[in-house]
């Protein structure tokens, strides 16, 4: 008996072993909702998570062993840069979180490989419950609903996350879950799904983040060009068109909205400048950035990871700079190669036709555009980045493994029986 059939039919407490590993990766999904202590629910349930599925249930592929190698390469330059400064406090926390954020890529990967058609679905579900959780409390906050007010930040949605620029990113992948899944014409509870949907996007624009509004917006017109020009079905091309149209304008009726209260209104035409005053000068974001640059080249391991903060009086707000800054040049440089070879992957997994071709759009459009948006925000420890990136990889593997075995039997076809 193989082992996928020993834990098919194992049970724990009289539950089936499988259920139980599914039951762990749907509640730590769901429990994705509250990060604002450290470790969050969801980060010892994935620990949970990982020691049911070492068991079972996790697909390797070469396909896969290239991000195994990125990320651990670049977690060893940032532990060589660690050994520089290892007497300061956070230092060895930062480290020790992005193991742990490189874990939870890797395990994606081989979980979404071994089986996207069933696992995709129970990922899917759990990260929007979570995710209409967190804009629910946070509109709670925004608005001072039930003495909450205390859960945002200078008048922007925050809710259970430590920044509104990490909330609103969270929230990017399963708005485009929902809007996918109207797109496609998913059936039942569609009321339920439209308010989730109207509740995400409310907690995401109130969230004033011009990156995440950006990559939202970007993310959400890739998914509907691709699948448009992806999709062999002249009917679902003509329903893209009119739901895009009746979509933008809900979204716009909705923005509408609120920005008929004054003071949503007032802070909206604060924030829809691209570069504030924090931003430029000498002193400013840009300039601190461009400044860092030539002592970084004078720094081969280097300024030691959380040590840019210190230095310059502000984190870099630009994961790539971050990069050669906490993980030195050897893990920048492999960070670099590591999104390059992402995007490279993904863009080729959302052109091969296999059943679950959509999965892999809704899921690649959030990661490129959070990948983009790295040049102005520090995404290294977002846990949501790293669930797409190895998601993605994963897809990437299965796709390959069906393509390549749907091209060999047309070659090969099976031989008939008498």
């Amino acid at each position: 008996m193989t082992a996928v059939a020993r834990t098919h039919r194992a049970t724990l407490f009289g539950i089936g072993f499988e259920q139980v590993q599914q039951a762990a990766v749907w509640l730590m999904m769901v429990s994705s909702f509250f990060v604002i202590k450290e470790p969050a629910p969801c980060d010892l349930l994935f620990i949970a998570a990982l020691g049911l599925y070492g068991f079972s249930g996790l697909r390797g592929s070469i396909l896969i062993v290239p991000l195994l190698f990125y990320l651990l390469v670049y977690n060893a330059g940032g532990f060589i840069s660690f050994l520089e400064v290892s007497n300061e406090n956070k230092a060895g926390m930062f480290v020790i979180t992005s193991v742990y954020m490189s874990a939870s890529a890797i395990f994606f990967a081989l979980w979404i490989a071994a089986d996207p058609l069933k696992r995709w679905p129970l990922f899917a579900n759990a990260y929007v419950i979570g995710a209409v959780i967190a804009a629910v409390i946070g509109l709670m906050g925004y608005f001072n609903v039930a003495g909450l007010g205390y859960l945002q930040d200078e008048a922007r949605v925050q809710g259970t996350f430590k920044d509104p620029n990490v909330i609103s990113t969270y929230l990017i992948l399963p708005g485009l879950i929902l809007t996918q899944g109207f797109m496609l014409g998913t059936r039942g509870y569609t009321i339920l799904r439209m308010m989730a949907l109207f509740i995400i996007m409310a907690a995401l624009f109130l969230a004033f983040s011009r990156g995440a509004w950006i990559s939202f917006m970007a993310a959400a017109l890739l998914m509907i060009l691709f699948t448009f020009a992806l999709t062999p079905s002249a009917p679902l091309r003509s329903r893209i068109i009119l739901l895009s149209l009746i979509g933008a304008a809900g979204v716009a009726v909705l923005i509408m909205f609120l920005l008929s209260i004054e003071s949503v209104r007032d802070l909206f035409l604060d924030r829809l400048t691209l570069a504030k005053s924090y931003d430029t000068g000498e002193h400013g974001r840009f300039g601190i950035q461009a400044n860092s640059i030539q002592y970084l080249l004078q720094a081969p391991f280097g300024f030691g990871p959380t040590l840019f903060r210190k230095i310059f009086g502000q984190d870099p707000h630009n994961v790539f700079l971050n990069a050669f800054a906490s993980y030195g040049w050897l893990g920048g440089l492999v960070y670099m190669v590591m999104t390059l070879s992402t995007v490279a992957i993904g863009f080729r997994t959302i052109l091969m036709r296999t059943p679950w071709q959509n999965i892999s759009i809704v899921v690649f459009c959030p990661l490129f555009t959070t990948i983009l948006q790295g040049v102005q925000i520090d995404t290294d420890h977002w846990r949501h980045f790293y669930w797409m990136l190895g998601l993605m990889w994963g897809l990437f593997a299965a796709s390959s493994t069906h393509v390549g075995e749907a091209s060999r039997s047309r070659v090969h076809p099976l031989p008939s029986r008498a």
